[in-house]
């Protein structure tokens, strides 16, 4: 496994290696070691906005997004968001990530309704978090691409719910 790189360099350029397998809760064992553990570990106590491009656990949290390990996102993220001043827009901007890599997981497990919930979850905090660039991100940009998610969630009739995440949002961070 090749270490990330320590936070003085530059994480959001960074290409970490992803998990073997993704995990799916009721599916797999859950995990107990990998990359995504130790970055998680060693997030930083405070998350300072300003300073997103050395943060590893949130910028390996979209690498891990985009390679469909949506549990695994969420647990690089969750200290990021537990790291944020409350009711900051940073906050908001994180859980509302958190809750949109949820509800992928739920899609992934044919999970509709709950898929849902946690859209209209992720909408809020990301309208509370604003429309200005934060982090790297522009959460209005991410919030109107969630809302065509969710409009394409709740068309599909039928089984082969999974098929929809090829549609989900596309994250990425500015550089």
């Amino acid at each position: 496994m090749t270490a990330p790189p320590r936070p003085h360099q530059t994480a959001a350029v960074a290409s970490w290696p992803l998990p073997a397998t993704a995990f799916v809760p009721g599916r797999d064992p859950r995990p107990e070691e990998g990359l995504f553990i130790t970055i998680a570990d060693r997030a930083q106590a405070r998350t300072d906005p300003a300073a997103w491009q050395v943060n590893e656990a949130w910028c390996y949290g979209f690498q891990l997004y985009g390679g469909g390990f949506f549990w695994e996102a969420h647990e690089v993220w969750e200290p990021v968001w537990a790291g944020a001043a409350p009711n900051s827009a940073e906050r908001h901007l994180v859980q509302g990530l958190i809750q949109l890599a949820n509800a992928c997981l739920k899609l992934r497990m044919e999970r509709q309704r709950a898929t849902l919930r946690l859209i209209r979850d992720a909408r809020l905090r990301l309208a509370e978090a604003g429309a200005a660039p934060l982090m790297g991100i522009e959460p209005g940009q991410v919030l109107a691409a969630i809302c065509g998610f969710a409009l394409r969630i709740e068309a599909h009739a039928g089984n082969e719910l999974s098929a929809l995440i090829a549609t989900r949002p596309v994250l990425s961070l500015s550089s």
